[in-house]
């Protein structure tokens, strides 16, 4: 692999090039982009080697090229520059949703061009092509997805080329891989949309927004996003969204109802232990336990406790629970 063309220069593409540029310096990088000021700015903070104005001179002399764009752009793009690829040049992209991708590729790419789907798990939290770093993508998970045709040269061309930016290709089934993303990341685009709307929405928005902080930032990030790019994510995984959504709507609709019977005589305190489960999975996911690992304590308060043992550390739970003990004092002296 000697060259490199990179299309589309924002966030992730200008990243893409940098690594590469970093990380090998025979390897030369190539950059197209429609916005001309975004493709000069790329080769200004040094994500590519040179740019080129016409698509057709960029992937001629392509061995990779890494279509780093919105998905709904991918089509036209496969249409106007195919004719462009010599024999055995290898083609990835970067989107969030695949099926679509893989059908597009099926339709449009010759059986000497290897196409092999790409969906790189970096980038989030960031926007721009100023966010741009080489580091992006160290250690995250690259899942791929070789079309039908694929040459085996162009896969291991597309898996030497993640290796390069210092991810860890992954083989996915295409199905699947929409199905996992629509649950962690689609899903919530739409979640997130729907928490803006219902602040922006209310007459009292004015002032709500005076004590909206870093709880609604955090959560309201993914609604921040380009409208036709989130468009194209919702039109090419519309049943897998559609799937987790209304799973999504089932746990909304039990956390409501918990919450309505709170003080509730009746109640067997609904709520708590959910917002429990919720506490706990989280903090498997992010020490990289699985599931169905178990953990000492025969319930649910000594589980939670040794959860945060295991990923909080003694320091933090100790605080904690001198925090509890100080409550059930108090309760105490006052009887």
């Amino acid at each position: 692999m000697t060259q490199v063309t990179i299309i589309g220069l924002g966030l992730i593409g200008s990243s893409i090039g940098m690594a590469i540029r970093s990380a090998r310096k025979n390897v030369k990088v190539i950059g197209f982009d429609h916005n001309s000021a975004v493709q000069s700015r790329a080769k200004k903070i040094g994500a590519i080697d040179d740019d080129e104005w016409r698509l057709d001179k960029a992937v001629k002399d392509a061995d990779l090229v890494v279509l780093a764009v919105p998905v709904m752009e991918i089509p036209v793009l496969m249409d106007n520059m195919v004719g462009w690829l010599k024999p055995g040049t290898a083609v990835t992209d970067t989107a969030s949703t695949k099926s679509r991708v893989m059908e597009w590729a099926n339709e449009k790419m010759p059986d000497s061009i290897g196409f092999v789907g790409g969906h790189p798990l970096a980038g989030g939290g960031l926007a721009g092509q100023d966010s741009a770093h080489p580091d992006m993508f160290v250690d995250a998970s690259y899942p791929l997805m070789p079309a039908i045709r694929a040459p085996e040269k162009c896969v291991q061309t597309v898996v030497e080329f993640v290796e390069l930016l210092g991810a860890k290709p992954r083989f996915v089934d295409v199905s699947e891989h929409d199905s996992y993303i629509a649950a962690v990341s689609n899903g919530p685009l739409l979640m997130s949309s729907a928490l803006v709307l219902t602040a922006a929405k209310s007459p009292a928005w004015r002032e709500i927004s005076k004590f909206a902080s870093a709880e609604f930032s955090d959560l309201s990030r993914l609604a921040g996003m380009d409208p036709e790019t989130t468009h194209g994510i919702c039109e090419t995984n519309p049943e897998m969204m559609l799937h987790w959504l209304d799973i999504y709507l089932e746990e909304l609709k039990g956390l409501r109802n918990a919450l309505a019977s709170v003080g509730d005589n009746n109640n067997d305190g609904a709520l708590k232990p959910l917002l429990t489960q919720a506490y706990e999975h989280r903090l498997r996911w992010t020490a990289g336990v699985g599931p169905d690992t178990e953990m000492p304590g025969d319930d649910v308060a000594t589980m939670t406790e040794s959860l945060g043992l295991m990923f909080l550390g003694g320091g933090i739970m100790g605080r904690l629970r001198g925090k509890r003990g100080d409550k059930k004092d108090e309760t105490n002296s006052r009887n």
